[in-house]
C-alpha cells in the first residue's frame, strides 16, 4: 500500500530525468577562502533545497510600510492621500496610511516654504492637481512660517470595534 502526503498528492507527477546541478549557496562563515576555493573543496558549501520549500529573507532594516500593496501601488495610493491632505486639510483613513503619508505632507509644506522653482517642481511631480500645488506655495508662509517642521497631527478616532481610523 503506498501513502502519498498531501505534498506528494497535488504535486505534478514527474518524469524521470537527469538530476541537474543544484545552484551553490555560500555559508556565512568563509574562513578566509574564497567561494571558488571552497566549492572545489567541496566543504561547507550548502546546495539550495529542491523539495518546494520557499525561501524568504528576512526585512532587517526595512522600514518601509508596504501596505498589503505592490510598489506601484503603494506610490500611487500615498499621492493621491497627500493631495486630499493638502487639499481638503485633513482626511479620515487607517493609522498605519496616517503614519506612512505624515513625512510626505511635511515634505511638500517643506517644498512650498522654499518656493524656489525647483522646489516647485518637485512638488508638482509629486501632487496630482497643478493649482493645488499652486495655492499651496502661494499660502504657507503666513501658516507655517516660524514651525520648524512637524506640520501634521494624527487624531485617533476611537468609535466602535472596527480597523483604527484617524480623521
Amino acid at each position: 500500500m503506498l501513502t502519498l502526503t498531501r505534498h506528494q498528492a497535488f504535486a505534478p507527477a514527474r518524469t524521470a530525468r537527469a538530476a541537474a546541478p543544484r545552484p551553490y549557496v555560500a555559508s556565512t562563515v568563509l574562513s578566509g577562502a574564497t567561494l571558488q576555493q571552497r566549492r572545489a573543496e567541496g566543504a561547507g558549501v550548502l546546495a539550495a533545497p529542491d523539495n518546494g520549500a520557499k525561501a524568504t529573507m528576512m526585512r532587517h532594516g526595512n522600514r518601509v510600510k508596504h501596505l498589503g500593496r505592490p510598489a506601484d501601488q503603494r506610490k500611487a495610493l500615498i499621492r493621491g492621500l497627500v493631495t486630499e491632505v493638502i487639499r481638503n486639510g485633513q482626511i479620515r483613513t487607517t493609522k498605519i496610511k496616517a503614519k506612512v503619508i505624515r513625512k510626505y505632507v511635511d515634505k511638500m509644506i517643506t517644498l512650498a516654504k522654499d518656493g524656489s522653482l525647483h522646489a516647485r517642481r518637485q512638488a508638482l511631480a509629486f501632487v496630482y492637481d497643478k493649482e493645488l500645488v499652486a495655492s499651496l506655495f502661494s499660502g504657507v508662509g503666513d501658516r507655517f512660517g516660524d514651525r520648524n517642521g512637524g506640520y501634521t497631527r494624527i487624531k485617533p478616532d476611537l468609535k466602535g470595534c472596527r480597523a483604527r481610523l484617524c480623521g
